[in-house]
């Protein structure tokens, strides 16, 4: 009875289907975040080509999302998120078989890395204005927390099968992969049905529609105030994902400790997650703000090249907190932004969030060419601490207390 209770947003068709969609697709993503990584080593494109490879998706990925924001407020989000997933699936289609073929370039890769952010910049836009329309208001939690889940539980199968493909020698099958997920989850989005007015409202002139995102991503006090201390910190945490590979590499046994790596820091979100479908802290956004400490001692114990055991419960400590973190913080703004303007307002989040990101993953294999990869992981460690001394402080992060009915409102709403 009790486990039924926690699981109660599976009895929804909708919901049901977009879980399982996101589960086969974080399958996939698990598999390529080992095999981009070392499909690009594979070619011999050092720390820079890497570096631009995932740069280029990224900037794609915040270069589109303030439109990303308007269409998916305008259009069926589960059919923007079909579309997203179809050339995402293309695009890793075509890199997996490149590889394979012996004929891939590192420009061959930055473009199809562009192609495949320009998708991937709708789908966190998209998935904040979906969810609260397939679920019901006192499952949102639950659906946010099930839906790390299950990212979490798939997250850690999928990059141990990517270190097996890798370490066989075939980082384009394990692309190949990838791309197969992409269209599964489609072909499952497709069949999420909304009502007329879950889907949308009448548009306005486009120019318009940004105005009022804007306006009302500057209502939300407790969202501008954080989110450009949050990209900073991003900017970062992005050579963690450049450096950490060449780490493996040189330091330690290559694809097989960059997997287990990643492989823990997924065990680490599926406890997060189950934490999360019980866990209601009485100010859930300084929560939320607070379980990522583990996060960032990840680019400390890299530079310090500490044993891999130690590499290995950190990032298990990492992947609790940011479970738990994403939890709150997505419920927090599903319920404090409204439904007709949630997509757009979620597009500034997201692009003032990551936009900094890609700057981090070009510049990092040219610092650490230039200081060295400790130092340059030392001083990852450096700005995200000064990042989140800063976010912490903000009054409005402490403002938002939980409410009656299942809900949480600001300090002001409670005292009233």
């Amino acid at each position: 009875m009790e486990l039924h209770g926690r699981l109660g947003a599976l009895a929804e068709r909708n919901f049901r289907l977009v879980f399982s969609s996101t589960s086969i697709s974080a399958f996939g993503d698990g598999v390529s975040i080992v095999a981009l990584a070392f499909a690009v080593l594979h070619i011999g494109g050092s720390a820079t080509a890497l570096g631009l490879v995932i740069a280029a998706r990224q900037a794609a990925a915040a270069g589109i999302t303030i439109a990303a924001g308007v269409w998916a407020d305008r259009l069926p989000r589960h059919l923007v998120l079909v579309a997203a997933a179809t050339v995402q699936g293309a695009a890793q289609a075509l890199t997996g078989a490149l590889v394979i073929s012996g004929r891939a370039e590192v420009w061959m890769l930055v473009v199809l890395a562009v192609a495949y952010g320009l998708a991937d910049g709708f789908v966190l836009p998209t998935s904040q204005g979906l969810i609260p329309a397939i679920v019901s208001a006192t499952r949102l939690q639950q659906a946010n927390a099930l839906l790390g889940l299950s990212r979490s539980v798939l997250g850690v199968v999928g990059p141990a099968i990517g270190g097996v493909l890798v370490a066989a020698g075939s980082p384009g099958g394990a692309l190949l992969v990838d791309a197969a997920t992409f269209f599964v989850a489609a072909i499952l989005l497709a069949r999420v049905t909304l009502s007329k007015r879950a889907d949308g409202v009448e548009p306005e002139p486009f120019l318009d529609e940004v105005r009022e995102g804007w306006n009302e991503f500057r209502r939300q006090t407790w969202i501008w105030t954080t989110i450009v201390f949050f990209g900073i910190g991003n900017c970062a945490a992005a050579s963690t994902f450049v450096l950490g590979p060449l780490v493996a590499e040189q330091q330690y046994s290559g694809a097989s400790t960059w997997a287990w790596l990643v492989s823990s820091f997924g065990a680490g979100t599926i406890v997060g997650g189950l934490v999360a479908l019980r866990f209601r802290p009485r100010r859930p956004l300084a929560a939320s703000c607070l379980v990522t400490i583990p996060w960032m001692l990840q680019p400390l114990a890299l530079g310090l090249y500490l044993p891999v055991q130690l590499l290995v419960m950190i990032s298990v400590l990492a992947g609790v907190g940011l479970a738990v973190h994403l939890a709150l913080w997505f419920t927090v703004f599903q319920q404090q932004v409204p439904e007709e303007s949630r997509s757009r307002v979620s597009s500034y989040d997201s692009l003032f969030s990551f936009v900094l990101m890609p700057v981090g993953s070009a510049i990092a294999g040219p610092v650490s060419a230039a200081i060295g990869i400790p130092a340059t992981l030392f001083a990852d460690f450096a700005i995200q601490v000064g990042c989140f001394a800063v976010i912490i402080g903000q009054p409005s992060v402490w403002a938002i207390r939980a409410g009656s009915g299942g809900g949480w409102q600001t300090g002001a709403e409670a005292a009233a």
